[in-house]
């Protein structure tokens, strides 16, 4: 069951519960995917229709059926929407708003249950060891080199920004 079917499945859940705030952050997810289905659509149809003229783009009408997420990028979509709102939390708890930081913190929560679980710091630690030992990095100047590394090998297995953090502490030593 991909992501979008786990959502309407929950929507239906959370409405029959009467959770109306699982119920609007799941409306929230939704309409995410939507609109990175359109944009991913939107794409599709430029590049079938570049160079054409207005009369040929008749025939690529049909394109829209065709064209639709995967699962890595309905899982980029919910994580978009999860930093989204930890970004929030963190505004909110700046400005003394324990309210609202606390609200977005639940939605987050709900949201972050449509993503594979993320790896700690702790667990992370000696495979950041492992593979600066690899690349024969040594120091903080090496940063540039690591991270794309880092960010391509642990895409969705953690944070960008525990990753950057814990890749500084390991350059350092």
């Amino acid at each position: 069951m991909n992501i979008q079917q786990q959502l309407d499945a929950d929507l239906k859940q959370a409405m029959r519960g009467g959770d109306k705030q699982r119920v609007e952050v799941i409306r929230m997810a939704r309409a995410a995917l939507k609109n990175a289905q359109i944009q991913l659509v939107k794409e599709a149809f430029d590049t079938a229709t570049a160079g054409q003229s207005l009369d040929e783009n008749a025939e690529v009408g049909g394109l829209t059926n065709e064209v639709a997420l995967s699962d890595a990028q309905m899982q980029d979509v919910i994580a978009k929407e999860v930093k989204r709102r930890r970004d929030a939390v963190e505004a909110y708890t700046n400005a003394g708003r324990a309210d609202l930081a606390a609200q977005e913190e639940s939605e987050a929560a709900i949201l972050e249950a449509y993503l594979p679980r993320q790896l700690s710091a702790d667990e992370l630690r000696p495979q950041l060891a492992q593979l600066i030992a690899e690349l024969g990095l040594a120091g903080p100047g090496d940063m540039g080199k690591l991270m794309p590394q880092l960010m391509q090998r642990f895409k969705g297995q953690a944070d960008g920004r525990l990753l950057s953090q814990l890749a500084r502490e390991l350059l350092s030593q």
